[in-house]
């Protein structure tokens, strides 16, 4: 296997949730030699040097100083998301219904909900805790199944093969175990948290009473697979396999005239609303402060923008032999024939006639071929963070990504050589 296949599924298993794949992200980075900056202090920054900003434990930007001035060399950046359509637990809401204990949940995205069904789930996450006195953030992840979501057997819905509507509030509460009638007849009023929060504690060695507060997302237990040496089946491809190809690439070029920056924002899913999403100020910000830490003039950040070009990675539909009347024939890529360049009359992609020109330098500069993705005339593709920097810092944007069977299912599926060429294209624009 190659390498960069095995790192790839190697961060997709080790990062259940957003913060579980930023804290692999850092590692990564500080194997490169990065250093961890605090937004709270004054910047000193060398050129030539790897630096990282990370926001809310769920959202990363890193950055390698230019050999120029950033209002000479500007910027080039690579962005994806570190978050993934997921179910959420409701960690304070414990039901107990008929001998059952079940957990609440929430979805968090689109997720198509028929896949999370009888299969071992696992949650994962991070806490903040209240101990002598301080806060403190512990993650957490269950390396044994803790819930299922049972299906209803076919004898009682008959009907379930022609299509069904899951409620998720009646039908997909989680099956975490069986609550035993005394101790539920006798109740412990004393306790003030869940029993799957007592777990967790449990489990880290914490007071429950000490738990502040807790974001806890379900996971597929099953890790990453490779089919036949040329598929990638996993969880969350959408969109960690952009975040692995991009950090892939950043940790593997050098210096540049130019600042490279690889952006990991939280929040896609969800409309990017958050301090570390795409919406927020934080790469403004971090884009800024470089510029300042230069002893630039007022002008600087501006003339730096002016010079820059931003990659938007992400994932993009591809060809599925089943619905091929979901598709436009000419504009749907195929896996294993090359990454997608994504475009979109009403802008949910990034790519224009300035953009599309950088996508083609680049392809052509790394070697690799190119396909091209549109939705079907009558149909609205989902939306990136592309159109989202581009309209906050003014940069040309293209939209890039992985093609991809069964977008926001638990499990979807990628072709190898497709993220060996994503790597390759974007080292080809960092340099």
């Amino acid at each position: 296997m190659d390498q960069r296949i095995r790192r790839l599924m190697d961060f997709i298993d080790a990062s259940p949730t957003p913060f579980q794949a930023v804290d692999s992200l850092k590692s990564t980075l500080v194997a490169a030699g990065a250093v961890a900056l605090d937004e709270h202090d004054l910047w000193q920054l060398e050129p030539g040097a790897l630096y990282f900003v990370e926001r809310g434990g769920s959202a990363l930007i890193a950055f390698r100083v230019g050999l120029k001035p950033a209002s000479e060399g500007g910027f080039l950046l690579a962005g994806a998301h570190t978050d993934s359509p997921t179910l959420k637990l409701r960690p304070e809401k414990e039901l107990d219904s008929k001998g059952y204990l079940m957990l609440s949940l929430e979805s968090y995205g689109s997720a198509i909900l028929s896949g999370w069904l009888d299969r071992p789930l696992g949650i994962a996450g991070s806490i903040v805790v209240r101990e002598s006195g301080t806060i403190s953030t512990r993650y957490f992840i269950s390396h044994e199944p803790l819930a299922i979501i049972p299906n209803l057997a076919i004898h009682l819905n008959r009907e379930i093969n022609k299509g069904f509507e899951y409620n998720l509030h009646q039908h997909m509460p989680a099956l975490f175990g069986l609550a035993h009638p005394r101790a539920r007849d006798e109740g412990d009023s004393s306790q003030p948290s869940s029993e799957i929060m007592r777990r967790i504690a449990s489990e880290l060695g914490i007071d429950p009473g000490s738990v502040v507060s807790a974001d806890l997302r379900f996971f597929d237990m099953e890790g990453s697979r490779l089919i036949d040496g040329a598929l990638v089946n996993s969880p969350r491809l959408d969109d960690l396999a952009g975040c692995a190809a991009i950090v892939e690439a950043f940790v593997g070029v050098e210096a540049q005239a130019a600042t490279q920056v690889a952006c990991f924002f939280d929040s896609e899913e969800i409309g990017s609303m958050t301090p570390g999403g795409a919406q927020s100020a934080y790469l403004r910000d971090i884009l800024a402060r470089v510029t300042l830490a230069s002893r630039s003039t007022g002008q600087d950040f501006y003339r730096a923008l002016a010079n820059s070009s931003f990659v938007s990675v992400d994932a993009a539909q591809a060809l599925h032999p089943g619905y091929p009347e979901k598709f436009d024939n000419y504009y749907t890529p195929i896996l294993g024939r090359g990454i997608a360049l994504k475009s979109n009359a009403n802008m949910n992609y990034s790519t224009d006639i300035v953009s599309a020109r950088i996508a083609v330098t680049v392809a052509e500069k790394a070697g690799i071929p190119m396909q091209r993705y549109m939705a079907r005339a009558d149909l609205q593709p989902g939306k990136t963070i592309g159109p989202i920097t581009a309209s906050h810092t003014g940069i040309p944007t293209l939209d890039v990504g992985h093609p991809l069977l069964a977008m926001h299912a638990i499990r979807e599926t990628i072709a190898v050589s497709d993220h060996l060429d994503m790597i390759t294209f974007l080292k080809a624009f960092y340099a």
